[in-house]
């Protein structure tokens, strides 16, 4: 069963973030943590903890948490759940999407994101989101929607990232959210643009957390407060 130290090292060492606990457990030991319930909002959570003793919170935006739940410990991350489980460069989401070697791609010497080939015509990539992520939140069609496009997932939407895809030859560009100003200069290019919705990639990553903590803690129960997962 791991323990409150145990969990931060392990969201220390996947997400790279310096600190992961938000409120240390009430007595000084690091107490055995054998529920686990993972959250974006606090407004995510029930107004009470489930009955037991074990319970422990990762909440993604826990600076709005305040007096909840004020016996359960708290684990967070912001940046480094955004970085690493969103848009962007994501490995995991390939890998759950069956990409193959997805290439790191970098603008003004940072990392924005990801390339890949899935080899899938635009009908069949959405077709395909849909089924990872419950849905999307806009679409703009690519000037050759059968044609098996090179696809970007990235972190921001803006013209001049949009223009450097293109020169990539990158047909499709992922998102989370779409951006009104850089709408014509996506129809000028004829890049497709899927953006799946800001809360919708994180509801994904959240997942996608717990998937990976149950896959090294197996004894560890968790549970992703109100959402669901189209996986």
């Amino acid at each position: 069963m791991p323990t409150l130290t145990d969990l931060a090292a392990w969201l220390g060492r996947r997400l790279q973030e310096r600190e992961s606990v938000w409120r240390p457990a009430p007595s000084q030991d690091a107490p055995q943590v054998r529920r686990l319930v993972l959250a974006l909002e606090p407004g995510d959570l029930p107004p009470t903890p489930p009955p037991g003793e074990g319970g422990a919170l990762f909440v993604h935006r826990a600076f709005r948490l305040g007096k909840r739940w004020p016996a359960w410990p708290v684990l967070t991350s912001h940046d480094g759940f955004d970085r690493a489980l969103t848009t962007g460069e994501n490995p995991a989401l390939a890998a759950r999407l069956g990409w193959a070697a997805p290439r790191t791609l970098h603008w003004k010497g940072a990392v924005t994101g990801m390339v890949a080939d899935p080899g899938l015509s635009w009908p069949d990539l959405i077709k395909r989101l849909d089924s990872e992520f419950g849905g999307h939140e806009a679409l703009i069609a690519p000037a050759d929607p059968g044609a098996a496009a090179r696809v970007a997932v990235m972190n921001a939407m803006r013209p001049e990232l949009l223009r450097e895809v293109h020169a990539q030859g990158i047909g499709v560009y992922v998102t989370g959210q779409l951006r009104p100003g850089a709408v014509d200069t996506a129809r000028d290019l004829g890049l497709g643009v899927v953006a799946l919705g800001h809360r919708r990639s994180e509801v994904w990553g959240l997942h996608q957390l717990a998937r990976e903590l149950r896959a090294d803690f197996p004894e560890l129960e968790t549970t992703v407060a109100a959402t669901s997962d189209p996986s």
